[in-house]
């Protein structure tokens, strides 16, 4: 193998997720605001779904969540259609993260969480997709260039989805006053 193709693919993928990030600025307004405000009052826990990558992301962000003070749980989105919706409560708030926002495995959370009336929160980069249009907030992000040569797998987005988790995480992190000594 050629060792200058490998650096520079490397490198290729470093500065165009630098690149996308640069534009993740401008979701911090109103709706990420709000979406903290509501995640700081939540009596039950945050449920974090996703499919696919989404869901490994989404699964980081509730674990960063937990061990920063805010109570949360991943739950996969196709595992809720076939018995997990049942460990969503009243009390709780759900955070799907798709950057489509077109995964028709979310649609029986969706669903769920408009009869029990939970609050839902979308991370997603299409402000017309079906989660962003039935979430009570949603964060929308501009839809990122893949760091794939392809710009298929997913990279920048799943990035950008993480960075959004952390910021969420230590936005409450500070609101609450969690101490070192709570980690």
């Amino acid at each position: 193998m050629n060792k200058s193709i490998i650096i520079n693919r490397a490198k290729k993928t470093l500065l165009t997720e630098i690149k996308e990030l640069k534009n993740l600025s401008k979701i911090f307004n109103n709706n990420f605001y709000e979406a903290v405000t509501l995640l700081s009052k939540v009596k039950g826990r945050v449920i974090v779904t996703g499919i696919g990558k989404s869901a490994h992301i989404g699964n980081k962000i509730s674990a960063t969540l937990t061990s920063t003070g805010t109570p949360s749980y991943f739950i996969h989105a196709t595992e809720a259609s076939h018995g997990d919706l049942g460990g969503i409560k009243k009390n709780d708030c759900i955070i799907a993260i798709s950057n489509s926002g077109e995964t028709s495995e979310l649609n029986n959370i969706i669903n769920y969480s408009k009869r029990f009336d939970i609050p839902l929160i979308s991370i997603s980069s299409n402000k017309k997709s079906l989660l962003n249009k039935n979430s009570t907030i949603g964060i929308v992000y501009k839809k990122p260039i893949e760091a794939c040569p392809l710009n298929l797998a997913p990279t920048s987005s799943t990035t950008i989805s993480l960075v959004i988790g952390d910021c969420i995480a230590m936005s409450l992190l500070e609101l609450k006053g969690f101490k070192s000594s709570q980690f």
